[in-house]
């Protein structure tokens, strides 16, 4: 669960790991462990009667997967051609990536409705360590060669284990106690995890600034058209933020693991680059949100 200044976080360990890269290098070994513990306490709060409930809209929340899962990727995929093999790979990991868990707080703050994106993110993630593989191998499968096994795996213990594990505490007494401090460590952890992330790929982004800005406005671009397909889908104005916001709000840090862990730092930068142009673009809608 981590606050509404996420945005200013990300920039803010942005710029600490440019001044300080060895910093990142240090809890790189630790990352693993830091983004179950961030999983863990995003699930923690999750109320699988709600959830079943919010079940009886399932052609819309399918239609939002399909635009999460599917839409971006086959864009990436019809200019291929024009990058090569390792940023083509990253795009297409990053864009067919499960939803980022802050979509639930974001609809919250942004006027839409949590339950909602708390469904759709919960089954996007739920059924990633599927899905994501499969998809990222059919649409790079004649470019790189990667094992779809070991990925599903990677994906497996780093999101399903911790939220089985949130879900058995979630029914204990001490779930209440852990959730009075769950906001703060989130925030404290999610900070350490973008300095592990970003320090190993920031001689790349520095070395080719021109394929950074490249990145950033594509990135751009599919956040943006994301966005409008979510809220189209929507009914009512609530339902159309929730729905934005979930298509177009992406598990960037889980993306950038699997890029570092399975493949090599090149592959991550789009991912970086995505989560920054993603976590940019609140800014504007924020200020919307405050003005109405």
């Amino acid at each position: 669960m981590i606050n509404k200044n996420t945005w200013l976080l990300i920039l803010t360990a942005l710029v600490f790991s440019f001044i300080f890269p060895k910093s990142g290098l240090v809890v790189g070994p630790y990352l693993n462990y830091l983004f179950m513990v961030l999983m863990f306490l995003s699930c923690l709060d999750l109320d699988y009667k709600k959830i079943i409930i919010c079940l009886k809209d399932y052609k819309e929340h399918l239609v939002v997967l399909l635009i999460i899962h599917l839409v971006s990727p086959f864009i990436v995929f019809l200019f291929r051609y024009y990058f090569v093999p390792e940023i083509y790979l990253g795009l297409i990991l990053i864009t067919t990536i499960s939803a980022g868990r802050s979509a639930v707080f974001l609809s919250m703050i942004y006027g839409g409705e949590p339950i909602k994106a708390l469904v759709v993110t919960t089954i996007s993630n739920l059924i990633s360590p599927l899905v994501v593989p499969v998809i990222v191998w059919i649409f790079t499968r004649t470019i790189i060669k990667f094992n779809v096994g070991d990925m599903s795996y990677k994906i497996f213990y780093l999101v399903v284990i911790p939220a089985a594990v949130a879900f058995m505490v979630n029914k204990s007494r001490y779930a209440k106690i852990i959730a009075k401090f769950s906001s703060s460590v989130s925030t404290i952890f999610l900070f350490f995890i973008i300095l592990a992330i970003i320090s190993p790929v920031i001689h790349i982004v520095t070395n080719d600034l021109k394929l950074t800005f490249i990145i950033g406005l594509i990135s751009i671009a599919l956040v943006v058209g994301n966005f409008i397909l979510g809220y189209i889908v929507g009914d009512d104005r609530p339902e159309k933020i929730t729905y934005a916001l979930s298509a177009s709000y992406k598990n960037y840090t889980l993306a950038t693991l699997l890029a570092l862990t399975v493949f090599n730092p090149t592959v991550a930068l789009p991912a970086i680059v995505y989560a920054i142009t993603n976590n940019l673009l609140l800014v504007p809608l924020q200020f919307l949100r405050l003005k109405k």
